[in-house]
């Protein structure tokens, strides 16, 4: 059975300009995309962008699977960088993405934070927000309320099913597939002293406009044979920050997808983000700046492609008349 991951490209519109052209769903094959328009160009039903494909991951699955088994060299695919498409975040966009945080041992200890009894607790979640979700190669601006900006790779779950109190045993049968999200949060502005009897601003830490890159493509979950033995790996300016583990995490992906479908139904194109290992910034106080790049993938799964953000800001507005904008 050959290998695929997913991706959705834009194929410009007649002004050129990012944002105005018409989204497709493309498979990746050996670094090669196959946008569904050309690939199968008398499936109108398939031609369009990915996240729309998981609202029938069932019925269209098998059908992406021939098609991968039909590329040969006589198909010309197309590099990432042609200038025919552009690379845009695989999921357009999920409804929200379910952070679960302190959810690896190595980070607890590297932050000082006991970890939890799991015979006690549950999973933490948070939510972040569809628009603060950006693709490859687009920038991660810095929230002019934060001094304290960090990373965090974190393995991506999409959901291809409607998921519903779900037992343990069956929560990764509503996987799609797996991607890579960088959780970017704002270290400094996640406690507020202005309301003591509330620990956590989620709100304000994790959901500043560009802080959720998640990319670039997004591996079936028939290819994964277990999410708990997948690396995960972050450079910051070419230097290596992040090097861990799923089989570190606390709760299993599993856990926290039964802990989740407990209180709402998980619908196809939520995207789970599953703790972040030791690495970040936090407690060796290095923060993102201006001019940074980050690059973050998944070793043990080259298909999912690596997440490349470049970062500026924060963007502050000029005097009213000036027409400027300043970084």
């Amino acid at each position: 059975m050959r290998r695929f991951s997913l991706a959705t490209v834009e194929r410009p519109g007649p002004r050129q300009e990012p944002g105005s052209g018409r989204e497709v769903a493309a498979l990746v094959v050996d670094g090669r995309l196959y946008p569904l328009d050309s690939l199968a160009p008398a499936r109108a039903d398939l031609q369009h962008g990915l996240f729309d494909l998981l609202q029938r991951w069932d019925a269209v699955y098998p059908e992406l699977q021939q098609l991968a088994e039909r590329i040969d060299a006589h198909i010309a695919g197309l590099a990432p960088d042609d200038r025919s498409i552009r690379v845009l975040t695989p999921i357009r966009f999920p409804r929200a993405v379910f952070c679960t945080v302190f959810n690896y041992y190595d980070f607890a200890a590297e932050a000082g934070v006991q970890p939890p009894n799991k015979s006690e607790a549950r999973p933490y979640v948070c939510i972040k927000l569809p628009h603060g979700v950006i693709g490859p190669n687009e920038t991660i601006v810095l929230p002019s309320t934060s001094r304290q900006v960090d990373w965090e790779v974190e393995l991506g779950a999409v959901i291809g099913r409607p998921c519903r109190n779900v037992f343990v045993k069956d929560a990764l049968d509503f996987v799609a597939g797996y991607t890579i999200v960088n959780d970017v949060s704002a270290r400094d502005i996640i406690t507020r002293p202005d309301w003591p009897n509330f620990s956590s601003d989620w709100l304000m830490s994790k959901n500043f406009d560009t802080g959720s890159p998640i990319g670039p493509y997004v591996l079936p979950s028939q290819f994964v044979p277990d999410p708990q033995q997948v690396r995960l790996k972050l450079t910051r300016n070419g230097v290596v920050q992040q090097d861990g583990t799923t089989a570190t995490m606390i709760f299993s992906l599993a856990e926290q997808i039964a802990h989740i479908s407990q209180t709402m139904t998980l619908m196809p194109g939520d995207v789970i983000a599953t703790g972040t290992p030791a690495g970040v910034g936090w407690k060796r106080n290095i923060w993102l700046e201006p001019g940074d790049v980050l690059e973050l993938e998944l070793p043990d799964l080259p298909e999912v492609g690596v997440l490349r953000n470049a970062v500026i800001g924060p963007l502050t507005m000029a005097a009213p008349g000036t027409g400027a904008v300043f970084a």
